[in-house]
């Protein structure tokens, strides 16, 4: 099983089933994490915002308020990764949860390998940010600082979520080459690609669009059709 790169990293669990909240819980702490939760959406925003969490996981079916609403809340103050939980395997409710600054999704009933390996791997993401020494970094007219996770265009500041700029900052370490949807899988969700996993692709399509088009007119984020991406400066 993957281990907490700190002991005890600090996560709030918003779950309305007690016995689901109950087994999460104890999951997490035999893995070194510290737990607190809430069962109620109406509730959860004053709760993290109280919390000090190092991630939030986040029950999308809550009683008061659904977990896509309390994400977007939170968002206003609270820049750490978000996990969401959710029975619903559709485009709409994954969009949704990324649209509103989700940084990952595990569907329900949870595989427990798969869950500690997300958890680990976004905690993961956000600590290396954080050690990065060469900041800002200039690619063509693009400027992206992983330590202050902002990106501009110009003279143009672009509004990403949290798990849209994980993405780019994946590109950015290979860019000028093609990055698989394995290598994404992997590095972005902490486990192997199996071949139907569609996030990636929605989280590459969004921030196509945010980016838009370089100065001479082509895309900055370019698939090449069977191998992945590639994130070009000119």
């Amino acid at each position: 099983m993957p281990a907490p790169l700190k002991s005890p990293c600090h996560i709030v669990l918003i779950e309305d089933d007690n016995e689901l909240a109950r087994l999460t819980s104890i999951l997490l702490e035999s893995e070194g994490y510290s737990v607190s939760a809430c069962q109620r959406g109406d509730l959860a925003v004053d709760f993290i915002r109280k919390a000090g969490a190092d991630l939030v996981i986040l029950d999308i079916m809550l009683p008061g308020k659904n977990g896509i609403e309390v994400c977007s809340e939170i968002r206003h103050f609270y820049a750490g990764p978000v996990l969401m939980l959710t029975g619903r395997d559709d485009d709409i409710t994954e969009a949704s949860s990324f649209n509103q600054g989700a940084d990952d999704y595990v569907l329900k009933p949870i595989r427990p390998h798969v869950f500690l390996a997300i958890i680990a791997a976004l905690l993961r993401r956000r600590t290396g940010a954080n050690e990065t020494s060469t900041d800002p970094v200039m690619l063509g007219d693009m400027e992206i600082s992983l330590k202050r996770r902002t990106v501009s265009c110009g003279q143009t500041v672009i509004d990403l979520t949290s798990s849209e700029f994980d993405v780019l900052s994946l590109l950015l370490q290979h860019a000028g080459e093609i990055v698989s949807r394995e290598q994404c899988c992997e590095q972005l969700r902490g486990f192997s690609y199996d071949g139907m996993d569609r996030s990636i692709d929605m989280r590459i399509s969004s921030l196509r669009k945010k980016l838009g088009q370089t100065p001479n007119e082509t895309q900055r984020i370019i698939t090449v059709r069977g191998r992945g991406y590639m994130l070009v400066g000119e």
